[in-house]
């Protein structure tokens, strides 16, 4: 790689330019002649080296290619377990879904249940504190009631105890 990097920076050397004209000596060019030379005895042996490491990856490959042969077999087998088991992780997430949604709406419903229930609890609990305060109610306004009546009639015995007195007792303008 490197020998290639030198010829190309060899080239305008030997190329004369358009622009200048050089005088190039026999030796000059007998020098880059020698360097061009060696470079590309370089570049062949670069190329013979990749040639043999070519030809023994090629040799490997072939020893290989019948063990690949025998494991393609193996590969297909697992590709089509790994195909099956797939199709399967799809079916099971499919029904996995549809069973989130399923728990999903019976939550919503039990839900639903239980806040019926706390309502219809609430609702009788209100009545039964509706009534009971009602008797309360009615008890404490008999006893008012009772009492009033009491008043009236200690007041009823008070006057009529005053007007037989006035009536028993002599009226002073007949003195």
């Amino acid at each position: 790689m490197q020998n290639m990097v030198s010829f190309i920076l060899l080239i305008p050397l030997i190329v004369p330019s358009s622009t200048q004209t050089r005088t190039v000596t026999l030796e000059t060019l007998a020098q880059q002649l020698e360097q061009l030379r060696s470079l590309t005895a370089g570049i062949r042996t670069e190329t013979e080296d990749i040639d043999t490491e070519t030809e023994v990856h090629l040799e490997t490959f072939l020893k290989h290619q019948e063990d690949f042969a025998l494991h393609s077999a193996d590969i297909r087998e697992l590709l089509a377990a790994v195909g099956a088991t797939q199709n399967a992780t799809t079916q099971l997430l499919t029904e996995l879904d549809t069973l989130k949604g399923r728990q999903a709406v019976s939550a919503a419903v039990q839900a639903s249940q239980v806040f019926l229930f706390v309502v219809y609890l609430l609702t009788i609990i209100s009545i039964y504190v509706v009534k009971r305060c009602k008797k309360v109610r009615e008890k404490s306004q008999r006893k008012e009631f009772e009492l009033l009546e009491k008043k009236l009639l200690s007041n009823k015995a008070k006057r009529r105890a005053a007007a037989a007195r006035e009536k028993s007792a002599p009226a002073p303008s007949q003195k």
